[in-house]
Formats: C-alpha cells, sequence, structure tokens
C-alpha cells in the first residue's frame, strides 16, 4: 500500500535512499545522519518516546541498543533537536523542539510539529499503546500512533463515538483498531467498545474506515489483569444478552502487556477474547 501522497504519517522512516552512484556499504556519517533523521521522525510521529522506545524502534537488533540511544539522544539535545520531560516515576520522555521540527520539516517535506506544549497525558497508558505498535513496527507492519490520531493526522479520529488508541495496518488495507486499558473504566466507556465491536466487526463487509483501510479486528490490550477482567466481562454480558456473536468476539485480540511506573515493558501474552477468554469463563 502507498499512501504517501494522502497520508504520509504511516509511511515508516527509512532514512534516505541511496543512489545507484552510492557505495553499497554507507560510511558511518551516513548511517548517523540516517538514524538522525528515523529518531526525529518516530519522534514526531509518537509524540514521545522514553530512550528505551528510541532503540527498540531504531537499533531493534543491536546489543548495545540502549547505549546507542543514549549517544543519539544526548547528541540531539546537545545540538536542540529535542527536549526532555522528567516522568512522574523517573525516568525522561523525549520530544521534538521546534528547532527539531523545522529540520524534520525540511528534511522531509512533510510538516512536523513540535513537542514544547504537548501534554504527557497518562504516562502508562501511552506507554501500553506504544510499546504494542513497537512491537507491530519490528514486525514489518505500518501503523497509526496514538499522537497521530489525536492531532487529526491519522485516517479517522472517532468511529462510532471511540477514538483508537492506535491503528495497525496489514500490506492489503485490513485495520487492527488498538484498545488499551490501564484501569478500570466506566461501565458506559467499556459500552462504546463494545459497541464498536457489534457495529463494524463480523459483518458480511468490512466497514471502510478511510480511502483503501478496512476495519478487520479489535486489539484490547491491558497493562494488568484486573483491567482486562473489566473489559472481558462488558464482552460477556453483550454475548449472553444477544447483542454479540460468536464470530464477532472471535476478531477481537486480547493482549496482557504489562508496563512498570518506569514504562518498561514486561513479556506480552497474546491471546483471543474469545477463544482465550469468554470461553474458558463460560465453562
Amino acid at each position: 500500500m502507498n499512501d504517501t501522497d494522502t497520508f504520509p504519517s504511516t509511511v515508516l522512516p527509512t532514512g534516505t535512499l541511496a543512489d545507484d552512484s552510492a557505495p553499497e556499504t554507507p560510511d558511518k556519517r551516513v548511517i548517523g545522519e540516517r538514524n538522525r533523521t528515523d529518531v526525529l521522525t518516530w519522534l514526531a510521529r509518537f509524540g514521545w518516546l522514553t530512550g528505551r522506545m528510541v532503540a527498540a524502534l531504531v537499533w531493534p537488533d543491536a546489543s548495545q541498543s540502549q547505549a546507542m540511544a543514549r549517544r543519539m539522544l544526548k547528541a540531539l539535545a546537545d545540538d536542540k533537536l529535542i527536549i526532555s520531560r522528567p516522568l512522574p516515576k523517573g525516568g525522561a520522555a523525549y520530544l521534538l523542539s521546534a528547532k527539531g521540527a523545522r529540520l524534520l520539516t525540511e528534511q522531509t517535506g512533510h510538516p512536523a510539529e513540535s513537542g514544547n506544549t504537548l501534554a504527557l497525558g497518562n504516562p502508562v497508558h501511552r506507554a501500553c499503546s506504544n510499546w504494542y505498535l513497537i512491537r507491530a513496527v519490528q514486525q514489518g507492519l505500518e501503523i497509526v500512533t496514538e499522537h497521530e490520531i489525536a492531532s487529526e493526522r491519522g485516517p479517522c479520529r472517532v468511529l462510532k463515538g471511540k477514538q483508537a488508541d492506535g491503528l495497525v495496518i496489514t500490506n492489503d488495507g485490513a485495520c487492527t483498531w488498538l484498545e488499551c486499558e490501564n484501569s478500570a473504566k466506566s461501565r458506559p466507556e467499556r459500552h462504546k467498545t463494545v459497541a464498536l465491536v457489534q457495529d463494524c466487526l463480523g459483518g458480511e463487509r468490512q466497514v471502510e474506515i478511510a480511502s483503501g483501510l478496512w476495519l478487520a479486528r479489535l486489539a484490547v490490550v491491558a497493562t494488568n489483569e484486573q483491567a482486562m477482567r473489566w473489559m472481558a466481562a462488558s464482552f460477556l454480558d453483550a454475548h449472553r444478552t444477544g447483542l454479540l456473536r460468536d464470530s464477532q468476539v472471535a476478531e477481537v485480540d486480547a493482549c496482557l502487556l504489562p508496563v512498570s511506573e518506569s514504562l518498561v515493558p514486561g513479556d506480552a501474552v497474546d491471546g483471543n477474547l474469545w477463544w482465550d477468554v469468554l470461553v474458558p469463563a463460560m465453562s
């Protein structure tokens, strides 16, 4: 899929394209420039990232990825291309500065915005979304971040009264809608998620959420078991009362993704909401 003309934010940062005259192995300076652009691009797309998140995005396979990220972030801060803010439980979040946004706009041709006035929001909730999407990037999938959706730079912002916490997109345009949970939501809020599945999943035709993009699945991603239980209970009630069919709930993924107070992820446990959560609960 190539939506560069209409939706450039889904294009993953790939650095500088090599021309035919360039050597097969780029020198360290070229690699450094490419990595710098990638870091700035990811910061623009996610709004803010921790150093560990930057390492996972830009150097996913390097044995010294965190050290490489620290050096790059220090260099960018020294050049006043990024700013940092303390996180409530320690550590720092990194954001684009006005200077960094201008440089990235010049380099890529796509408008980038400074994070000077950006609120961090609920750090654990955002980290849950970020880490799930980072994993999708590492799997070679396209994504739309929560920040892009909230700032109206995504393909859609609200569907059936719900705003996605992120999107994962396959090559054929099939989208997984991300719903992150790190605490118990009110029953009306949980019902909005159930209603989204009721109205948009499991039908004969997939719902088009933007040109060339269709809603195929929903993923409930929770940082703790209690948050997952609350959401599962709402789906179970809807199924028992006939609002949801088996096939609709089967199109909902369930992921338990622990995130510490310092925003470090634990080992993710992936499953299906119907087969791995509700069916055992009903037996």
